[in-house]
């Protein structure tokens, strides 16, 4: 059974310097604002689908003199209740090891 907010992220900073990582979310209806996340912090955030099933968040991440973007979230690719993204240099990876590169 779901709840009305069935999906969940959650995002940890694990670049592999230890520095701290900016995170700001968006999706095409919210932003969900500008986060600082200390190494091994991590910040998660809940959401519904659309009616049409077509949610999608993306973020900015940003470290020393790095930015990058990443879909976090686009309904048909994560078919995970709770995706956990880690953050490492080279890109993000769900819990499950299966890691991306960025966004070009």
């Amino acid at each position: 059974m779901h709840n009305v907010l069935g999906n969940h992220v959650t995002i940890t900073n694990k670049l592999e310097t230890g520095t701290d990582l900016i995170v700001h979310c968006k999706s095409a209806d919210d932003d969900l604002g500008v986060h600082v996340l200390h190494f091994d912090q991590l910040y998660g955030f809940s959401f519904g689908d659309t009616f049409f099933g077509i949610t999608q968040f993306y973020c900015s991440f940003k470290w020393n003199n790095e930015l990058k973007w990443f879909d976090i979230y686009i309904s048909g690719r994560d078919e995970c209740e709770t995706c956990n993204w880690t953050i490492k240099q080279s890109g993000p990876c769900l819990s499950s090891n299966t890691c991306y590169e960025w966004n070009k």
